[in-house]
């Protein structure tokens, strides 16, 4: 009996584990949607939690990052730039797999919809041309590599071909005005001041600007 007692705990831990992995399937997920990241404080590195601190100012939920769903007849993908893999594609179970967890298991993840004129096709398309660059640690509007909000930012268009997401000044700044030490060290490290102010992009911008239907 105990044998079998076991043994059904662990079918309830794996239905449990394959469950919470499924969890997009029960969302409505369209092409051209956007999926955030949601900050998991207990495992978040010094590079995250600092871009949390100088971009989600006075936000109930804070996000560190955003991708892109595809559709493809092969099944639902993510695109996104990282910097393990710079720009990718990638199964929508594997994003989820290495998304945060909420207490009860389920990935933390919001889940966003373009508002009003938007070129889904096109717009797919234009972050496609993108995979294979690497991820923009300089977070620099200039050169060929992108973070994850410009891959974003510069690929979302609408019908007329003009971009939906404006750039906005880039902040590295805390609540009170103050450049973060971190940021100021890290760009120290590389010979180079920090770009405050410099047309940019971040996760929680993008957020602002479209509608959350599921989280």
């Amino acid at each position: 009996m105990r044998i079998m007692f076991y043994a059904y705990c662990l079918v309830l831990v794996f239905c449990g584990m394959k469950a919470n992995a499924q969890d997009w399937r029960t969302m409505d997920l369209r092409n051209g949607d956007l999926l955030f990241n949601v900050v998991d404080t207990a495992s978040t590195s010094d590079f995250s939690r600092s871009i949390v601190r100088s971009t989600n100012h006075r936000q109930d939920v804070q996000v560190n990052h955003v991708a892109i769903v595809c559709l493809e007849d092969s099944g639902v993908y993510v695109l996104e730039a990282t910097g393990l893999h710079g720009v990718w594609k990638c199964p929508v179970d594997t994003f989820m797999a290495h998304a945060g967890r909420s207490a009860n298991g389920k990935p933390l993840v919001l889940h966003g919809r373009v508002k009003g004129n938007f070129d889904v096709e096109t717009s797919i398309h234009k972050a496609k041309q993108h995979l294979g660059k690497r991820y923009d640690y300089l977070f620099s509007p200039s050169d060929d590599e992108f973070y994850c909000s410009e891959l974003v930012q510069k690929s979302y268009v609408d019908k007329f071909g003009e971009l939906l997401f404006p750039t906005i000044p880039m902040s590295f700044h805390d609540e009170t005005g103050k450049v973060l030490q971190y940021w100021i060290d890290y760009y120290a490290k590389r010979g180079l001041s920090v770009p405050e102010g410099a047309p940019g992009s971040n996760p929680a911008g993008i957020m602002k600007m479209v509608d959350i239907v599921g989280k």
